[in-house]
């Protein structure tokens, strides 16, 4: 097992590197929100309007996020002001969004907080994030039904249980 000074100096490195990507990281805070789906393997998963995975963290409950800071860094919320639409076949009646503690709104489906991974943000088709192992539980793309997608093979995988905090890097 690795000393946690280790795992948070990995994780506290990850997080600037995700900052000093720049415009590699979206942002839709304030502008519109649209999801669709897009296809792996492992299944049909979430995407925004743009082809980029957007994921769930195992942590949030009951409609709450708990990535904040350095967390929030390395896998940014999907933000809008305005209501999120859905496309192809999602279940509009299941957007939703929640107020971050920092006052912004995020975007939900089937209750829970979505997010992208700054690893694999900027390539839309993407899914680094998939079972990744970071800031304290697992990330998962998520299906039409607001599921996590569980991948089906270790072969299949990305990442499997990566908890140095570099995670696809």
């Amino acid at each position: 097992m690795r000393p946690l000074h280790a795992v948070v100096v990995g994780a506290l490195g990850l997080a600037f590197v995700a900052a000093g990507c720049g415009g590699a990281v979206p942002s839709s805070n304030g502008g519109p929100a649209t999801l669709k789906l897009s296809s792996s393997a492992d299944g049909s998963y979430l995407v925004d309007n743009q082809g980029r995975s957007l994921y769930l963290f195992e942590k949030d409950d009951g409609g709450e996020s708990y990535c904040n800071g350095a967390c929030a860094a390395v896998w940014p919320p999907l933000e809008t002001s305005s209501s999120p639409q859905a496309t192809g076949g999602l279940d509009a009646s299941a957007l939703g969004m929640i107020t971050r503690d920092d006052g912004d709104r995020q975007v939900t489906y089937h209750g829970h907080p979505l997010y992208y991974y700054a690893a694999d943000a900027s390539s839309p088709g993407k899914t680094k994030g998939e079972d990744v192992d970071m800031f304290g539980s697992t990330w998962y793309l998520v299906d039409a039904g607001g599921k996590s997608i569980e991948p089906k093979s270790s072969d299949e995988s990305n990442s499997g249980s990566n908890t140095s905090g570099g995670g696809g890097y």
